[in-house]
């Protein structure tokens, strides 16, 4: 690492962490100035509550910081005639957006590999706080459903439960179908019940019909009980009665694909799970916005200016992410499609705009 670098690195991190936590704190402080009255709570309480909001504000201005960083720091470099003397030297554009992007991209990973496990924990003892409860009693508000009517396939059957109750680990109007090499039906299985009990599922109170190959007309018989259907657990059907933020991206990923093995929609859990990844990389597209708006050797960008197009940009982003989030969710085009749109869009232009510098 050379001069410049050690000086571009220095002002841009310095740079980073005095614009995230000025502006997550001012949006932490403004969030809670407008709603502790109305929330009936004490000023300790409340205080504690909003504490517990900070990591999830900090991951969200990240992208904004890397982008006021980059300005603030150029801005400061043109108006010094740095940028004059750089270029004047031999360096190109290349040279120096590459020295941006490697720190920005070093300070989003570690930004992500905090905040990602952190997050969850936060989140999950500020909604305990908020329901009354302490955090000191529980750092988790994983609760487990009682999923109904739904689709489970394993291997070689697939079967229907009529309602799962965790709490005494039992399934209610159960069918299970076992299928053939060419996905025919070979036997059926109904049970009124079914008891999760030494390591195993009973099934209890049904009836068993085979579907024989040479034989046209179905046998069947009752069974009082049977073990040895099902080789799934209790806990395979127990979903988390929680948000997305309080997950960490590979548990919202294992929900995801649960989830989907016994038929429930995930359309929403998908796109929030692309728009997390795909916020991890924003602060990279940010930079290279900044630099192609900003990175010109003569005295016309202020401090002032570049703040004003930091908001100017943040703003645009956000409308079009909002829109193709909602358009997502709402399942009119893939949930990738909907979290990426705005990123890809903004890549595009940033790249035109500096190749034509």
């Amino acid at each position: 690492m050379d001069t410049l670098d050690k000086y571009l690195v220095r002002e841009l991190v310095i740079y980073f962490l005095l614009v995230l936590l000025g502006i997550s704190a001012l949006a932490v402080g403004i969030d809670f100035l407008s709603k502790f009255w109305s929330t009936g709570a004490s000023f300790s309480r409340a205080m504690e509550i909003y504490a517990y909001k900070v990591p999830q504000a900090l991951q969200q201005f990240v992208p904004v910081a890397a982008l006021m960083a980059t300005l603030l720091v150029v801005s400061n470099m043109a108006r010094q005639n740095e940028i004059l003397a750089l270029y004047a030297a031999g360096l190109s554009n290349i040279r120096l957006i590459s020295t941006f992007v490697a720190v920005v991209a070093s300070l989003s990973t570690l930004a992500f590999l905090i905040f990602d496990p952190l997050i969850p924990i936060f989140e999950g003892k500020r909604v305990i706080l908020e329901k009354g409860g302490s955090p000191d009693k529980s750092s988790s508000i994983q609760i487990d459903s009682n999923p109904s009517s739904f689709w489970y396939r394993s291997d070689q059957l697939i079967y229907n439960v009529g309602a799962f109750y965790s709490q005494s680990n039992t399934l209610r109007d159960l069918k299970v179908y076992f299928l053939g090499t060419d996905f025919q039906i070979l036997k059926k299985i109904e049970a009124k019940k079914a008891l999760f009990e030494d390591g195993d599922w009973t099934l209890e109170d049904g009836i068993v019909v085979d579907y024989p190959i040479d034989n046209p007309f179905p046998e069947s018989h009752l069974f009082f009980k049977m073990r040895g259907v099902i080789p799934e657990k209790p806990s395979d059907y127990k979903t988390l009665k929680v948000e997305e933020t309080t997950m960490r991206l590979r548990d919202l990923r294992r929900f995801i694909e649960r989830s989907q093995r016994y038929g429930v929609d995930t359309t929403l859990q998908k796109v929030s799970y692309h728009e997390r990844v795909a916020h991890v990389f924003s602060p990279l597209i940010f930079v290279l916005l900044g630099l192609a708006f900003s990175l010109n050797p003569l005295k016309t960008q202020s401090a002032a200016k570049g703040v004003a197009l930091s908001f100017l940009l943040v703003f645009i982003y956000l409308i079009l992410s909002r829109m193709t989030i909602s358009v997502g969710k709402g399942g009119l085009i893939p949930a990738f499609v909907a979290a990426w749109l705005p990123n890809m869009l903004f890549l595009s232009f940033a790249g035109l705009k500096i190749m034509r510098r």
